[in-house]
């Protein structure tokens, strides 16, 4: 028996300074090579549940909560 698919919202945003937004787009790109699934998160929600959002990196759950850190 196959699981229901279900669409989803898949994001990475990355802060960058650039001159220009075409320079912005060029480093967004050159970080995806570089850095890649397993350093860069990516944020996932249920198109109908953005609230339920959860971070990824390279295939996994991760909590990028800043106060856990402590």
């Amino acid at each position: 028996m196959t699981a229901q698919r279900q669409t989803w919202l898949v994001s990475l945003d990355l802060p960058i300074e650039a001159p220009t937004p075409a320079e912005a787009v060029a480093q967004f790109w050159d970080y995806l090579r570089e850095l890649g699934p397993d350093e860069l998160p990516a944020f996932v929600s249920p198109v109908e549940d953005e609230l339920a959002m959860q971070a990824y990196v390279g295939g996994e759950q991760h909590d990028l909560d800043p106060e856990d850190d402590d």
